[in-house]
């Protein structure tokens, strides 16, 4: 049996994470209230520095998912993700349960498994990753 080439999975899943990622992490920095209501959102949680906070969360999903999408730096932008994800799993979604309808967490389940299976297989050979470097060096 032939062995089948996954590049072009890799890289459909990569582009469609940075996607969500990168339109969630503009509505955030972009969109007139987005900003302040991300800030307002995560001092409702008790979360410190809620302005720091909401300027590193908008510019871990902005910015990871532009990398994404390209396909550079992918392996930091997507532990950088999963943190992001991990952190709005515990502390917003998990405790309303599985059904995103009533605020759980199965987007956020779906997100991270996505995420992992990019981190496991890296960019793939269809970015500007494997294009222009090679073990972390310019080709």
């Amino acid at each position: 049996m032939a062995k089948n080439d996954s590049s072009w999975t890799i890289a459909l899943l990569r582009v469609v994470l940075g996607v969500i990622f990168a339109y969630h992490g503009y509505l955030k920095l972009f969109v007139p209230g987005g900003f302040k209501g991300t800030a307002a959102f995560l001092a409702s949680l008790g979360i410190p520095l809620p302005l720091y906070s909401a300027l590193i969360v908008s510019a871990v999903e902005f910015f990871g998912g532009v990398f994404l999408i390209l396909g550079m730096v992918t392996r930091w932008s997507t532990v950088l993700l999963i943190i992001d994800m991990l952190v709005a799993f515990f502390l917003v979604h998990m405790k309303n349960g599985l059904l995103v309808s009533k605020g759980g967490y199965e987007f956020v389940l779906v997100l991270l498994a996505g995420l992992a299976v990019v981190l496991a297989n890296g960019a793939g050979k269809f970015s500007l990753g494997s294009k222009y470097f090679k073990s972390g060096h310019l080709k």
